[in-house]
């Protein structure tokens, strides 16, 4: 006879971030648990909202550094890039470490009437962060950010006169079309674009946030993870996205998203219904 759920001692926090797709429009939720994790300068294409129940997150936003602990929300637009390392508060030998992200395409909010702040932005809203470990499915998402999106703040961007000139535009879309037609090497990318290799790096930094070959590596990142979800084994998306061998590519891969391209593939086939383990409240 199975046990009553109340009655089941909670499992201990996976090794590593977990990731569901909770509906094949795109919208997916990872939880990260353990402390020390870091991820690399990078970018998603759609929203991402971010809750910290428990532990605190060291980030930098688009250049803006950020200090995050129990109780605050995070909105990151399209495109901004960011980076952020996971740690526990307290007492490390007992302290617990949850972390909640949301990752929010434009349509879905638009055909759930929900609008997106209009920027990236830290929140205090300790009920809704503490109520974030309950996202599990598309409806208690849908719900949540009902009541957290017009609360969210929003963090100032760069000054309006601070913006690339028309050059350092186009230079910017050549990066991205070269990119895209499979230039992996910044030595190729710079002669693609007719520029030095120090006119690359100093553009790519000032309005990227991160050196071209950091540029590089996200693109083939997700272009690998669009690559997954069309089923591609592994390997063979590890070597059409440039990587050395597959390790490699999961390495990168991990350290990007916090989780595996295996973890990936088995968010893609799983039940959206799928419970998160049970992981003990601070």
């Amino acid at each position: 006879m199975p046990d009553h759920p109340q009655s089941r001692a909670p499992r201990p926090a996976p090794a590593r971030s977990e990731v569901r797709r909770l509906q094949l429009s795109g919208l997916e939720a990872v939880r990260h648990h353990q402390a020390g994790q870091e991820w690399v300068p990078h970018w998603h294409t759609e929203w991402s909202f971010g809750a910290v129940v428990s532990g605190q997150c060291r980030c930098s936003l688009a250049g803006r550094l950020l200090h995050l602990r129990a109780g605050d929300l995070l909105a990151i637009a399209p495109g901004e890039v960011h980076m952020g390392l996971v740690e526990t508060q307290g007492d490390a030998a007992t302290a617990t470490v949850l972390i909640v992200m949301l990752y929010v395409p434009d349509p879905w909010l638009q055909a759930h009437a929900l609008h997106a702040p209009h920027g990236s932005g830290v929140s205090h809203l300790p009920a809704l962060a503490q109520r974030a470990r309950e996202l599990d499915t598309a409806d208690t998402v849908r719900q949540w950010l009902s009541e957290a999106l017009p609360q969210w703040g929003t963090t100032d961007g760069p000054p309006a006169t601070d913006r690339p000139s028309p050059a350092e535009k186009a230079l910017l879309r050549q990066m991205r079309h070269a990119a895209q037609d499979g230039v992996w090497q910044v030595a190729d990318l710079a002669r693609r674009c007719g520029v030095s290799r120090e006119r690359l790096h100093q553009v790519a930094r000032r309005w990227l946030g991160m050196a071209p070959s950091d540029y590089l590596r996200v693109l083939r990142l997700h272009q690998a993870r669009e690559l997954l979800a069309e089923q591609h084994p592994p390997a063979q998306v590890a070597a059409e996205c440039g990587f050395a061998d597959q390790a490699h590519f999961t390495r990168w891969f991990r350290r990007a998203f916090g989780y595996t391209p295996g973890d990936w593939l088995a968010a893609l086939s799983r039940p959206a219904a799928t419970p998160w383990p049970e992981i003990p409240a601070p």
